[in-house]
């Protein structure tokens, strides 16, 4: 508890240090941004440098990170562990959102014309999107692939069985170090765990600074997003949230036995804790609207953001893209409690077994159609709530458009816990409930033989 109060208190004061002083450092970071600019081939779409950072910035986006928790989710045995990944980027997202209502500070090109764009973007700048979610989403994701988290299961030991028998008692009470498992886990590795974490940091501080470059975020914005996944990094790891996190979700599955009163009470409990951070949300965003010199200065942003090439198009975005999308954003909060809700009530969906397919037979295929199905289905349903809320002609209340956000992380939920396993329940030949085709008893007895 001391470290968490410790480590929350100083991101206090850097929040309070960025909101007082942050603007100081918006010319020194303009200047880095136009001498990169100048120094590369900036606006050549065919150029090496924009083509390469143009990588790193589509990889700390949250498009390819919701593919990859899909894919995640598909081909992990542990569910638990990309349960905790989905939480964890919850609260990181909901963060971000919530601190851009405190900082409510520009992007680059709201007040620099110098500034050349290869894309607009909208909303308040600090902290850096893909520089806060993509440190907390890469780390976690690495070590879950690096150390076979995936695969630790009570009936499939997972990493245990990779190592050697003296370390395992050593890995279960967490006394042995990730250097330590990374030497049993690759002893033939070409890379030392220190060369691993060095790739990793690299990979990070271009995927940030790619954001600067492209003239989306001054450079402060991206360490401030640096530092605000650090402080959530630290509490996952070190402050006992992973473990808190884990156990609220083995609770749920193991006990889906419970009475109902027990469990609307349960879940009466942890709504309440996410509804108090909404509620601050709320109010926040009420002051921020009522703000009539914030008003006046969004305003003159507007007429910058205008002057642009790129976003002349794109200037009806501009209207909805402060408060009411900062304030939308913190709605994923709830993501994790309609996780755990389906949980709660969804009993026998953890099957590792309903997973373990092969892709490119008929079956496969037809598993895949739905899949991509369902996936589309949700995408077109969020674009299009996205359009009607970014119609400039339609003023929306703000309480719509929060319970169409809640509504979207529900269906999701849904979908992810429920709907895909008993879509795959009915795809699957070898376990019960295969409603494709009906085994005959000669066919079952060759099976059983």
């Amino acid at each position: 508890m001391q470290k968490l109060i410790l480590s929350t208190f100083l991101l206090c004061i850097l929040i309070f240090l960025d909101y007082t002083y942050g603007q100081m450092t918006f010319d020194l970071s303009d200047s880095i941004t136009e001498y990169m600019q100048q120094q590369f081939d900036y606006g050549d779409e065919n150029g090496l440098v924009e083509s390469f950072l143009l990588i790193f910035y589509v990889l700390g986006g949250r498009q390819f990170m919701g593919l990859l928790f899909i894919i995640l989710w598909l081909k992990s045995g542990w569910k638990e562990q990309i349960l905790k990944l989905i939480t964890i980027y919850s609260i990181t997202a909901f963060l971000g959102h919530f601190i851009k209502l405190i900082l409510v500070q520009p992007r680059p090109f709201y007040e620099e014309s110098d500034v050349r764009l290869d894309f607009c973007q909208k909303g308040y700048g600090d902290p850096s999107d893909n520089a806060l979610k993509s440190i907390v989403f890469y780390v976690i994701v690495s070590e879950t692939l690096l150390f076979k988290k995936y695969k630790v299961q009570p009936n499939d030991l997972g990493v245990l069985s990779s190592i050697n028998q003296d370390r395992k008692l050593q890995y279960q009470y967490k006394q042995l170090s990730n250097n330590d498992l990374y030497t049993q886990l690759y002893p033939n590795s070409m890379f030392s765990y220190n060369q691993y974490k060095f790739m990793l940091a690299s990979f990070l501080f271009i995927t940030g600074i790619s954001n600067s470059y492209f003239g989306l975020n001054y450079l402060s914005q991206v360490i401030m997003g640096w530092i605000i996944g650090g402080y959530i990094l630290y509490i996952y790891y070190y402050c006992e949230f992973e473990k808190l996190i884990e156990r609220l979700f083995q609770y749920a599955i193991y006990n889906q036995q419970d009475q109902i009163n027990n469990k609307l009470r349960h879940l009466g409990k942890l709504a309440l804790c996410l509804t108090f951070p909404l509620l601050i949300s709320i109010l926040l965003y009420i002051i921020r609207t009522n703000d009539t010199e914030l008003i006046e200065q969004q305003q003159e942003w507007g007429q910058v953001f205008k002057g642009h090439s790129k976003c002349e198009k794109q200037f009806y975005r501009f209207n909805m893209s402060f408060e009411k999308q900062e304030m939308v954003g913190t709605c994923i909060i709830f993501l994790p409690f309609y996780l755990y809700l389906c949980c709660y009530f969804t009993p026998g969906q953890y099957k590792p077994e309903q997973y373990n397919h092969q892709t490119f037979t008929l079956k496969g295929f037809v598993r895949v159609l739905i899949l991509f199905g369902l996936l589309i289905s949700q995408i077109a349903i969020h674009i299009l709530i996205r359009q009607v809320v970014m119609n400039n002609d339609m003023n929306i209340n703000i309480t719509y458009l929060i319970i169409g956000q809640l509504f979207l992380e529900l269906y999701f939920s849904i979908f992810l816990i429920t709907l895909l396993p008993l879509l795959y329940k009915l795809c699957k030949a070898d376990i019960d409930g295969d409603f494709l085709r009906k085994i005959n008893q000669i066919e079952m007895q060759e099976m059983e033989l």
